[in-house]
């Protein structure tokens, strides 16, 4: 002979009622006191979403796009050339987003409107283009040591940030190498306005 299926007992009196109506809703504060706190920790420690204010960085990142970051891969690996690294300025602390073109130790200068390591000139296909023509790389006339005027040897531990757009850009050439402490993580993902979504 089949059991008979066991069904949750109701609370019968009005105590028991309010009890339960109780347990219920200290569960859903728990809930949701969990679900903000690894909330708060995802964006202190994992992904955090930024918007990008200006054009420095078209045709890449367009003013508008929403991007995440990734926050905690330079924990474990370098920063790499050609990275679109979100980081605060030196000196002022407001947060930018640029790509590293210089690393290290390493002497970037200009020439014809090109970059140059080392001597070398890299290649640069995320640059803004015009007519079909990379716009070029110019120096700042600030009198800085970074300002491109000359070439200059990145310190150690720094980074050299330019944006993609060149001609419409405050970047290291303006406030000098960005230092690893000031590095916040890599931009991976534009996850808005829908119509550009894409991983960088």
């Amino acid at each position: 002979m089949a059991r008979k299926k066991k069904t949750r007992e109701e609370p019968r009196t009005p105590e028991e009622k309010r009890a339960r109506r109780r347990r219920l809703i200290i569960e859903y504060v728990i809930i949701a006191a969990v679900a903000v706190l690894v909330a708060v920790l995802v964006q202190a420690f994992v992904v955090k979403p930024y918007r990008i204010p200006t054009g420095s960085m078209e045709t890449t990142l367009m003013p508008g796009d929403r991007v995440f970051t990734n926050r905690f891969i330079y924990h474990f690996s370098a920063v790499d050339r050609g990275d679109i690294v979100v980081f605060k300025a030196p000196g002022s602390g407001a947060v930018l987003i640029k790509r590293a073109v210089g690393l290290p130790g390493e002497t970037i200068s200009l020439e014809d409107g090109r970059v140059l390591i080392d001597g070398e000139p890299i290649d640069e296909p995320y640059v803004r283009r015009i007519g079909g023509e990379a716009v070029p790389t110019d120096p700042f006339a600030n009198g800085r040591a970074w300002s491109l005027t000359e070439p200059y040897k990145i310190p150690a531990d720094s980074y050299f940030m330019l944006g993609d757009n060149r001609i419409d850009s405050g970047d290291s050439r303006e406030f000098g190498p960005v230092s690893r402490d000031e590095v916040i993580g890599e931009a991976f993902f534009i996850y808005w306005p829908l119509s550009r979504v894409r991983i960088l």
